[in-house]
């Protein structure tokens, strides 16, 4: 991945990746450029760009009949929408206009959502917490990843509100620490530590810590 790519949208460029998860299916520069108001080759540009920090997918059409295939885009898995997602949408543009503590309350919304997911998962079946929180964040459209190493760390790739983030990265950025810690819940010996929004231009970093209370008694 080029370290050029901007580690946030700017306005255009999160245009052309809404009418790509809105249109759902592969389409080509044309369609985007028609549907952004942009020139082809700028349209081309800014797609190439999202290709490049792993947003949008990039494929050859599958073509029998003569002529050159067109190339076509569409938005990368996990960009779909949701109740969840319509509900934090609008929360963050409520937050944005100037709400004090506007971080807090997203913090407080976060774990609710999260507690929210836990309890239907715990009506289908109990799973240790962190699996709870890999398949959940999975199902929500974040492609979460646990990494190896001594620390225990949930990589986010890619984030279905890129674009919101960009208005306001406080505000979805808490929400999403209380929704890894709704995840987890109470009792569970786990904690998050820290979120680390943009730790590369297309992920985002969870890092979570035992709860040395639990993991003793468990010993």
């Amino acid at each position: 991945m080029s370290e050029g790519v901007a580690v946030r949208l700017g306005p255009t460029r999160a245009e052309v990746l809404d009418h790509l998860r809105t249109t759902g299916g592969p389409v080509d520069v044309a369609e985007v450029s028609a549907a952004v108001g942009l020139h082809p080759n700028t349209t081309r540009f800014h797609l190439d760009a999202l290709v490049e920090a792993g947003l949008v997918a990039r494929e050859t059409e599958a073509r029998r009949r003569p002529g050159r295939p067109r190339v076509l885009y569409r938005a990368a898995p996990g960009h779909r929408a949701n109740r969840y997602q319509d509900l934090a949408a609008a929360m963050v543009r409520h937050f944005a206009g100037g709400v004090e503590d506007r971080g807090a309350h997203a913090v407080l919304a976060g774990e609710a959502w999260g507690a929210e997911l836990r309890a239907e998962q715990e009506r289908a079946g109990a799973l240790p917490p962190l699996e709870r929180v890999v398949g959940s964040l999975d199902a929500l459209g974040y492609a979460p990843t646990l990494l190896p190493g001594p620390d225990t760390v949930v990589q986010l790739r890619p984030c279905p509100y890129l674009d919101l983030a960009d208005d306001d990265p406080e505000v979805v950025c808490q929400l999403h620490l209380g929704l890894v810690r709704g995840l987890i819940g109470p009792g569970e010996g786990w904690t998050v530590t820290a979120i680390e929004p943009w730790a590369t231009p297309a992920t985002c970093l969870v890092r979570l810590a035992p709860v040395p209370e639990v993991a003793a008694a468990d010993a």
